[in-house]
């Protein structure tokens, strides 16, 4: 399965571009859908997470109804040692329901253990009120400790919500080896969905002490020096936000409110951007655009509202079903890079011509990433476009550094050489299957943790920084309260305009905003 979807994912991208462990090796099945009115029918194979830590699955499908899903099931409990049949789970017990198309081989998957049972235990005493509300949801978090404190450094493939777009992300990260020449990382899952992480490598990138490496968009990693922050940067408002963007500080850049609501209710064009003017350097023809930014909530509310919470209980399908098909996976990809997204262009004559589209960012971990601007007209100066969606992003800092200060980079690779659980066990079989890129995945649920070790080695007087490589997928559990509110009867599909979304976002951004980090799953 992975071998497939991995050949397809360069096409997906540009078009999208959107523990106790188990680890299972799968295969996909695809089905039909048939409906009622009475309720909906999901033919798609359903899990029911429980609050007890017990799960109900459904292999054929599922009636699913706003107070109870019935079928023929299947109960196992916290533990997974007892099992039993069941034909029907009362909503008001229901944490998530999760779509899958996958049969796992028993041979493949990992006993449960003691740790379950905490972290079950902890799922269970948050209580059912509070989990079917949670609205945080970001991929598999990434932290390092930093004086006894978790740092979170980076989220992974943000936008790889099915196996179709299971994807390799590289993100940098802000760590330093101990004395013993290792980097112990460790990987949350602090959402209402289910994490399939196929590799995890580190890359080792030494340079100069007054160089900063990053990753490029399509062009691998760069070591720039010699930053510069832009002076002239204004938005579609004509506001100068050059103080907002000038250093890396947390004051970030953010649309402006009258922008957004014009844009929501079709007055202006639904479309911000940042025009930025740089001094030309003698003898560069060019440039690295370095960013440090992250995704606002918009792209969640997306995501959550749009793509699942309208439809509800179809919404399983179209997860299951519906993301299994290419045809499908590209249709919605080229609505998204249509309308979202931040493209960064270079004035021409008299055009702004393209140079990369920027995609991939989740709305938790700041991510720093370089733009290469090559070919660059002639003149005194040059001029930059970031064109976006109105407030999709939060964007920290904006710096150029020009040819004759940026380098390319090989890194060297890192293999993954210890996992342990969070209670400090050694855990060999899922080392096994993170080390290599293959059709086994481990799987982490919401509370899960584990910690990733790499030996890199001691100091050598060069500095050198480190990026996490992960590859991966993960699946948005539908909540209850989504199944009981879906005002739509078909799944979702590329209609939804640009303005009805921005009109959603706009009704529901403070309070998303005040909730989403306190909406941490706790992990044990």
């Amino acid at each position: 399965m992975y071998a497939r979807s991995r050949a397809i994912v360069p096409l997906v991208v540009l078009l999208f571009a959107a523990a106790c462990f188990v680890v299972i090796s799968t295969s996909t099945k695809r089905s039909e859908v048939s409906r009622s009115a009475n309720g909906a029918w999901v033919q798609t194979p359903v899990k029911a997470h429980l609050v007890n830590g017990a799960v109900v699955t459904f292999r054929d499908g599922a009636w699913v109804w706003k107070d109870s899903v019935v079928g023929q099931g299947r109960h196992h409990d916290a533990l997974r040692e007892l099992s039993r049949d069941a034909r029907h789970v009362m909503m008001d017990s229901v944490i998530g329901l999760e779509a899958f198309q996958r049969e796992t081989n028993p041979g493949r998957t990992l006993a449960y253990s003691a740790v379950t049972v905490a972290v079950t235990g902890a799922l269970a005493t948050i209580g059912t009120a509070v989990l079917l509300v949670v609205i945080f949801g970001s991929c598999p978090t990434i932290y390092a400790d930093s004086a006894g404190v978790p740092s979170l450094q980076a989220e992974a493939f943000s936008y790889s919500i099915a196996p179709l777009l299971a994807k390799r992300d590289v993100d940098r990260l802000d760590v330093r080896a101990d004395a013993h020449g290792n980097v112990r990382l460790e990987i949350r899952n602090e959402a209402l969905e289910t994490h399939y992480i196929d590799q995890l490598e580190l890359l080792e990138a030494r340079h100069d002490r007054d160089e900063f490496l990053l990753p490029a968009a399509r062009a691998g990693l760069v070591a720039v020096r010699n930053l510069n922050p832009v002076g002239s940067v204004h938005d579609a408002r004509g506001r100068n936000v050059a103080r907002q963007v000038a250093r890396a500080d947390g004051v970030a850049f953010a649309s402006d409110d009258r922008l957004l609501a014009d844009a929501a209710e079709g007055r202006v064009a639904a479309e911000d951007y940042l025009d930025i003017v740089v001094p030309r350097a003698v003898g560069q023809d060019s440039l690295a655009l370095v960013l440090k930014m992250r995704s606002s909530l918009l792209s969640t509310t997306i995501f959550y509202e749009h793509m699942l919470a309208r439809s509800g209980a179809r919404s399983l399908d179209w997860i299951g079903s519906d993301l299994s098909h290419i045809t499908k996976v590209a249709q919605v990809a080229k609505w998204y890079t249509d309308n979202f997204g931040l493209r960064v262009l270079v004035r021409d004559g008299e055009r702004w011509r393209p140079v990369v589209r920027l995609m991939d960012f989740g709305p938790v971990a700041w991510r720093n990433v370089a733009a290469i601007v090559a070919n660059l007209p002639a003149g005194d100066s040059v001029r930059l476009r970031l064109a976006f969606a109105p407030d999709e992003w939060r964007i920290d800092r904006i710096a150029v550094a020009w040819q004759s200060d940026v380098r390319r980079i090989e890194p060297r690779i890192v293999p993954l050489a210890r996992v342990t659980s969070s209670e400090g066990a050694d855990r060999a079989d899922a080392l096994d299957y993170l080390r290599k890129a293959d059709d086994r995945q481990l799987v982490t649920q919401p509370s899960n943790r584990f910690f990733a070790h790499f030996h890199v080695g001691p100091e050598t007087g060069q500095d050198r920084t480190f990026l996490i490589a992960a590859d991966g997928y993960y699946v948005e559990w539908v909540r209850p309260s989504w199944i009981r509110s879906a005002t739509d009867s078909l799944p979702f599909s590329p209609r939804t305009s640009k303005s009805e979304i921005l009109r959603s976002w706009r009704a529901s951004k403070d309070s998303l905003e005040s909730r989403f980090f306190r909406d941490r799953v706790p992990v044990l």
